[in-house]
């Protein structure tokens, strides 16, 4: 069962079912989050051996544009110097981290030795920014010299979302995805608007009685019932609190010039229940300006030896930006000059 895309779950009668599976329970004596009894997920292995748009969300993102682009236009071959790797989206704990940052470290390695020990160009999307960042800055600078090419993020989810924060308040698509299988994601622990971008003057919740800012998401967390999630935040939200340069080439694309939720206001203080008016700024329809341009911190940190780029796309949504005819080219640009 493909768990995200089977549409036969979100019919009235199967709802409870789909929320089982989807669900997460909180073992208090590990303070992890693991599947209910009986429940086993797996993801989709990569795509070494051909079927580059297995696992993926490419309908949601229009990956199957990108994937055209690159093995009609340009030749590439599936599963050959053209590869994928899936994460699973609920997560966000140390444990699916370096799963994860195993698994791609060895599917870089072989892609390297089967190409003429070329370097490899990654390529993410959204919280695959998030992934493979710290995936970079778990490898050594000569292991990264050696097989990583360039990293182009899209979209990067770099420095948290503000609109996560609705989602834990509210669900997504509810009843689809209520808020109580929300709470039981550690994604959503992990991915709030981080402090050091953020900072302490900006206020993304406001209530009657209370200012939340990025400094107060933990609390936050509490205010709204989700427990469990304000008891790990302290080390989940830490894996990438201080933005750690990757030290490779890197380039941010973005979408720019599109409203985008940029803060919350309740004129209750009953966070779960009161209404949410939400106030509008700048981003690309999902994530705002500020974690978008969260790259540009690398500017002072990382080694002057790597090239940083920063580019927004105007008009272009997040989840048009992978299949973008002007963001292809600008990625013919990195990926077919070398």
């Amino acid at each position: 069962m493909l768990l995200w895309l089977n549409l036969h779950f979100v019919e009235p009668d199967l709802l409870s079912c789909y929320h089982h599976v989807f669900n997460f329970v909180y073992n208090t004596s590990s303070k992890t989050f693991e599947s209910p009894s009986g429940v086993e997920t797996r993801l989709v292995p990569n795509s070494m051996n051909g079927s580059f748009l297995n696992g993926l969300l490419w309908e949601y993102v229009q990956l199957d544009k990108f994937f055209f682009y690159f093995t009609e236009i340009h030749k590439y071959t599936d599963g050959h110097n053209l590869r994928s790797i899936p994460y699973d989206f609920r997560r966000g704990s140390n444990q699916s981290l370096v799963s994860f940052s195993q698994n791609l470290q060895d599917l870089i390695e072989l892609t390297y030795y089967e190409n003429m020990n070329k370097s490899v160009s990654l390529i993410s999307h959204s919280t695959g920014g998030s992934m493979t960042l710290y995936f970079l800055t778990q490898q050594t600078q000569a292991w990264k010299d050696q097989y990583v090419h360039s990293w182009i993020s899209l979209s990067g989810n770099i420095a948290g979302e503000v609109d996560n924060i609705e989602n834990v308040l509210r669900g997504f698509l509810s009843p689809v995805v209520t808020r109580d299988v929300i709470q039981s994601w550690d994604f959503f622990a992990w991915r709030l608007p981080e402090p050091m971008i953020y900072g302490s003057q900006r206020i993304i919740v406001q209530t009657p009685s209370k200012n939340y800012t990025s400094y107060d998401m933990q609390q936050l967390l509490y205010d709204s019932n989700a427990i469990a999630l304000a008891q790990i935040y302290s080390q989940t939200s830490s894996i990438l609190g201080s933005l750690p340069p990757p030290n490779v080439d890197t380039y941010c694309y973005y979408g720019a010039n599109i409203s985008t939720a940029v803060g919350y206001v309740l004129k209750s203080d009953r966070l779960e229940d009161g209404k949410l008016e939400t106030v509008y700024g700048w981003g690309d329809g999902e994530q705002d300006d500020t974690t978008n341009m969260s790259c540009q911190l690398w500017n002072t940190t990382m080694d002057r030896k790597y090239k940083l780029t920063l580019k927004g796309f105007e008009r272009v949504s997040h989840l048009e930006l992978v299949g973008n005819e002007r963001v292809l080219k600008e990625i013919d640009k990195i990926v077919l000059t070398f």
